[in-house]
């Protein structure tokens, strides 16, 4: 796992840790998300990502795929449409850091168990055939544009 990779959950816990429930609960507009449904995509998109690089072991889908610049990403003016969207369940801080702790420790253990899955390229929906390491890099872009996110939800309800 690269620094980047452990860095950006680091700042993201961070910001979550002092926030209280109506900063957490409170979207800035119809329709938008709440800072906690923000977290709750996010540690289900860790584990679909996981997942992804599951499917490529199973198949057995060995080979080479080029790296891919993951930073559009973090530019929030390139709009992306979630998978599934996030329930509206009610969360404090502690739920929302237990959630990504959840999704890292998942994390943590599937790569504990498969030392070699850079020989296996992953077929992501949006970005193509990809290196099945860099899903770590890709994790972080997300987090860092979601991050993005949570701090304009937080000067919005200011």
């Amino acid at each position: 796992m690269d620094q980047s990779f452990i860095q950006t959950r680091e700042k993201l816990i961070s910001l979550l840790r002092h926030l209280n429930d109506y900063e957490l609960n409170t979207a800035t507009e119809l329709g938008g998300w709440t800072v906690a449904q923000v977290v709750e995509h996010l540690a289900v998109a860790e584990m679909n990502f996981l997942g992804l690089v599951e499917n490529a072991m199973k198949q057995k889908h060995i080979g080479h795929a080029e790296e891919k610049d993951f930073s559009i990403l973090r530019d929030r003016s390139v709009k992306m449409k979630a998978q599934q969207e996030p329930s509206t369940v009610h969360r404090n801080a502690e739920d929302c850091i237990q959630m990504l702790q959840n999704s890292r420790n998942a994390t943590e253990a599937f790569l504990n168990e498969n030392k070699c899955i850079e020989r296996y390229v992953v077929s992501h929906p949006r970005f193509g055939d990809i290196p099945a390491n860099s899903i770590f890099t890709l994790i972080a872009e997300h987090e860092r544009r979601h991050i993005q996110q949570i701090e304009e939800i937080m000067e919005a309800i200011k």
